[in-house]
């Protein structure tokens, strides 16, 4: 390649043509002018402030129906039935979603949720079927049966079918077994005695047990309305109870004896109606107060809800009206329940019929709560072995 100087270069340089440019100072800042303050596209002025709107909107429709569903007040019926809304969707969840390995039937679609429509079904039956605890009116072939409850602080008197006594299970219903198999009642109801035999050498421990005992006894014989129970051996001696020392005789329930709560060992599904000694010269009122208080048990509860309140009991044409205060009732079940115990108080305190007045209840499938009510003559029936 040739190399060329730099006065080959110049001298080259020389021949070009001049270059002049002969625009105007003032046209040539006019172009420049013109480029450097080019407008920008305008925002219109209308767009930050609804951005804004829309975003507050967003806000509000999230918050405020929060707001207000956790500030109403519910009632104890509103709360159980949205706790009863809430469980059965858990459940119809868990029973309806597919699980990994679930096929569809032939034609394409979902095979029918089983589950869903069980679940209903024993919850309707939930709320429909109540847990009576007494009878109307007494039945042919029934036999009376004490127990002692699980720890023998109480005696529960039940009625059973005599052709099924033998098949009852205690431990079903949370019961201990009775404490007076081994003995013999001979029964005069026209002269309204009876007569109970010890056999010989009868022993017992403990004077809760020795209380059991008596307690059972007398009320295996409350029903016959006896005016006198005798007490002997085999060979017709006193018997030795223990620390009740020798004894020829127990005392039959007197009226005013005892109030009505209820009994429910943990382990069982099963519930008694639970006779309660209270002290003499009870006044019907008093019993009822009671009622509310404390079971006197460790598996002794009140039958008598805390809202409940009596204000006044008179005595109408052989009528005992209750006056009742009350707030909303946790089921119909409670309320049932309630005036069951009531009712057999009642009996046990020689009243006939009770009239329940100022119950605000709409609907009560079992009592007509307008109309004074029979007590009843049985109470823990068990004839569904």
């Amino acid at each position: 390649m040739k190399k060329h100087s730099d006065e080959d270069i110049k001298k080259a340089l020389s021949k070009l043509p001049a270059m002049e440019d002969r625009q105007s100072k003032e046209r040539l800042y006019q172009k420049v002018s013109s480029r450097v303050n080019k407008p920008q596209r305008k925002v219109a002025p209308w767009l930050f402030p609804g951005l804004a709107t829309v975003a507050v909107l967003l806000v509000l429709a999230v918050f405020v129906p929060v707001f207000f569903s956790n500030s109403g007040m519910l009632t104890v019926e509103e709360s159980a039935d949205r706790a009863d809304q809430s469980a059965e969707s858990s459940t119809a969840n868990e029973e309806t979603s597919p699980s990994l390995d679930s096929s569809s039937s032939e034609n394409g679609e979902e095979a029918p949720q089983a589950g869903e429509s069980k679940v209903a079904e024993d919850r309707k039956a939930q709320e429909t079927e109540l847990d009576s605890l007494i009878l109307a009116s007494e039945e042919s072939g029934l036999t009376t049966l004490s127990y002692p409850g699980k720890n023998a602080e109480i005696i529960l008197p039940t009625v059973q079918k005599q052709q099924e006594s033998e098949e009852f299970s205690p431990e079903r219903y949370g019961l201990a077994d009775r404490v007076v198999d081994e003995l013999k009642y001979e029964v005069n109801e026209t002269e309204g005695s009876a007569v109970v035999t010890f056999p010989d050498g009868f022993s017992v421990n403990g004077t809760a047990w020795a209380s059991a005992i008596i307690e059972s006894i007398r009320w295996d014989l409350e029903n016959f309305q006896l005016q006198e129970i005798s007490v002997q051996t085999d060979s017709g001696d006193p018997v030795n109870l223990g620390s009740y020392g020798e004894i020829s005789e127990v005392p039959v329930i007197q009226q005013g004896e005892y109030i009505f709560q209820l009994y429910q060992y943990e382990a069982s599904s099963e519930r008694f109606l639970a006779p309660i000694s209270v002290e003499d010269s009870l006044t019907f009122r008093e019993a009822l107060s009671l009622m509310k208080e404390k079971g006197k048990g460790l598996y002794v509860s009140p039958a008598v809800p805390e809202h409940v309140q009596f204000t006044s009991t008179t005595i109408d044409q052989g009528i005992m009206n209750i006056q009742v205060e009350h707030e909303s009732w946790a089921s119909e079940q409670q309320l049932l329940t309630m005036v069951e115990a009531i009712l057999v108080t009642a009996g046990q305190f020689g009243f006939e019929r009770v009239k329940f007045n100022g119950m605000n209840v709409s609907e009560f499938s079992t009592y007509d709560l307008k109309e004074p009510i029979d007590v009843p003559e049985i109470m823990n029936p068990v004839m569904d072995q």
